[in-house]
């Protein structure tokens, strides 16, 4: 039946957790109902089930993770595979990405892989931004698609979905992933903005980020330097935000992959017009003083 997977996989974990059926009655569902649900006879509400997994100290996103033995919908696989894709600066596997989100009608997808290929046109962005400006329940997908079109958004456009975020807070910050990739979108916005010649608007996000605490990582502290050091470079000090920039790209050499290292030494490149100097070479024991 087709509600015979979600049953047995409750089961498994209800087990594992050493729970009796008995033991969900305090949530209003009964042995017999929790029964009928693991073997797959009925289904129960969604309300249930989420209340159910928090007695079993489970998430949604876990249970989600068992359902689908641990492999990624098609959308977020196409979206990581994208990511990849624009990291390792591979044109023809984007290319594929997005044949094949357009194919499948993951219309946003595909225009997300069209924006990494810089291809996109003026009605591709206006489409891209009617869907921004009516997303109401945010998620991994949806900030994906804004940050890899980013650069192809109007100013102000940016600024308002980041405001969604970084004005009052927002429950996105709650979780730990998803504050990790708001970061990268800032650092990007704050690229963006500094590119384009707005530097209050750049200053405003590099505060954001600090005043958020959203660096919780080796690699996004020095994204953010990364992004720091090209705005003092665009707007204060070309020496000081050069230097930040090129301690940033050693240290990614250091800890980071190749695609990498070569995918921030290219923005470097492109950012400053310059060919990147000789970067000396940071020992790893040095990153951790």
């Amino acid at each position: 039946m087709v509600y015979k997977k979600y049953g047995e996989t409750f089961r498994r974990v209800r087990e594992q957790s050493h729970l009796f059926l008995s033991d969900f009655s305090s949530i209003g569902i009964s042995k017999g109902a929790l029964s009928n649900f693991e073997t797959g006879k009925t289904m129960m509400s969604f309300e249930k089930v989420v209340f159910a997994l928090q007695i079993m100290g489970v998430s949604l996103e876990d249970f989600e993770q068992f359902l689908n033995d641990y492999a990624l919908n098609e959308p977020d696989y196409l979206l990581e595979e994208i990511e990849k894709a624009t990291t390792a600066q591979n044109t023809k596997k984007l290319e594929e990405l997005y044949l094949i989100a357009q194919s499948e009608n993951f219309t946003y997808i595909a225009l997300a892989a069209k924006s990494s290929l810089g291809s996109v046109d003026s009605t591709d962005i206006e489409i891209i931004t009617d869907y921004l400006y009516e997303i109401d329940i945010w998620s991994y997908r949806e900030l994906c698609i804004f940050y890899l079109a980013m650069e192809h958004i109007a100013t102000r456009d940016i600024l308002y979905v980041l405001d969604l975020f970084l004005s009052d807070g927002h429950k996105f910050l709650n979780s730990r992933k998803h504050r990790s990739y708001l970061m990268q979108a800032c650092c990007r916005a704050a690229t963006t903005f500094s590119t384009r010649g707005y530097r209050e608007y750049g200053e405003y996000v590099l505060n954001k980020i600090e005043q958020l605490d959203l660096i919780n990582s080796i690699f996004l502290r020095n994204l953010f330097l990364v992004t720091k050091g090209y705005w003092l470079y665009q707007f204060i000090d070309k020496n000081k935000g050069n230097q930040l920039m090129l301690t940033a790209i050693s240290i990614f050499e250091a800890v980071s992959t190749k695609d990498n290292a070569k995918y921030y030494k290219s923005r470097y490149q492109k950012l400053v017009q310059e060919k990147l100097p000789k970067i000396p070479k940071i020992d790893n024991t040095d990153l951790m003083h």
